[in-house]
């Protein structure tokens, strides 16, 4: 079951109107968590769940980040995470190559 807010106390509801007027925070009873969804989405009004259990600013800015049209700036950014940690799993990978020679 999925309880809309209208309001709270950090003023989140108002700041996600702000990114998108067609944004609307619910609280998903089910699941326990709260979620982002859009009246303008045809079909399915889902857009994010809260990683967090409170409501704060960090949903705000992954709502805002998570936008379609940051999608590329956003892709950059997973491809430069990625390469980072593929890196650091060869080093990895290396340093036990050396322990097991020895």
């Amino acid at each position: 079951m999925l309880i809309e807010l209208k309001q709270d106390a950090l003023f989140v509801c108002e700041r996600l109107k702000e990114i998108d007027q067609s944004y609307y925070l619910v609280f998903n009873t089910i699941k326990g968590k709260y979620e982002v969804h859009s009246h303008a989405q045809k079909g399915c009004t889902y857009c994010l769940t809260c990683p967090n259990e409170a409501l704060d600013e960090r949903l705000v800015e992954l709502t805002r980040k998570t936008r379609r049209e940051n999608l590329n700036e956003l892709l950059k950014e997973i491809d430069k995470e990625n390469e980072k940690l593929e890196k650091q799993n060869i080093q990895n990978q290396k340093q036990m190559l050396n322990l097991e020679e020895k």
